[in-house]
């Protein structure tokens, strides 16, 4: 995957889980009311770090396989920045702001 195009998805993943009502913990993807449901989903609503990644993947490859692919790729690239902890973890233990401060510092890198 080239460079620009991980840039873009972390871009837009971040965008998508910026405000704290649509980020969510210890799902990839939920409904608004809270419903576990694809990160693909068009109902989806809220969404964690890693679901983020993969549903900013989808939107710019359309394929739900090839997103899960890359978006793999992506956010172990990215998972490094923090003392080697995977971005699930910090995503379901640490909150939101340890989330977007790891978004920031790859955005940063990039």
């Amino acid at each position: 995957m080239t460079a620009p195009v991980q840039k873009q998805v972390l871009i837009n993943a971040r965008a998508l889980i910026a405000d704290p009502a649509h980020w969510t913990r210890s799902v990839l993807a939920c409904t608004a009311a809270g419903d576990n449901i694809a990160w693909y989903d068009p109902s989806a609503a809220k969404w964690c770090a890693v679901g983020a990644i993969y549903r900013a993947t989808f939107d710019l490859v359309g394929d739900p396989r090839e997103a899960t692919r890359i978006g793999k790729k992506v956010a172990r690239s990215i998972s490094p920045i923090w003392c080697c902890r995977s971005l699930m973890s910090i995503n379901d233990l640490r909150g939101h702001e340890a989330v977007l401060a790891v978004f920031d510092k790859a955005l940063a890198a990039a």
